[in-house]
């Protein structure tokens, strides 16, 4: 018998020159969304993301909420700066 699994909510936040690595992890969504919220006022944050997922579960990461100066964003928006990484311009081009 399997049981439902136990959700927790990732915060990372975009800033010009970073992807955004995970900052926090909370085990409330509302606590979660209310740190993002309140980090993306901060100087230099262009924007501060929430995740949900489940330890241990792969393909159960889901966008919860993302924010701009303390404002939730809709999820379809156009996110500044760089999602992942590897979004990087090659070196050369």
């Amino acid at each position: 018998m399997s049981s439902s699994p136990k959700w927790i909510f990732a915060v990372h936040a975009t800033r010009p020159d970073d992807a955004g690595a995970v900052e926090i992890v909370f085990g409330a969504e509302r606590e979660a969304c209310a740190y993002a919220a309140d980090r993306s006022c901060d100087q230099r944050v262009l924007a501060a993301s929430v995740t949900r997922f489940a330890v241990g579960e792969l393909g159960s990461r889901h966008p919860v909420a993302w924010y701009v100066d303390g404002v939730a964003q809709p999820q379809r928006t156009v996110r500044p700066g760089r999602l992942y990484p590897t979004d990087a311009p090659a070196e050369g081009r």
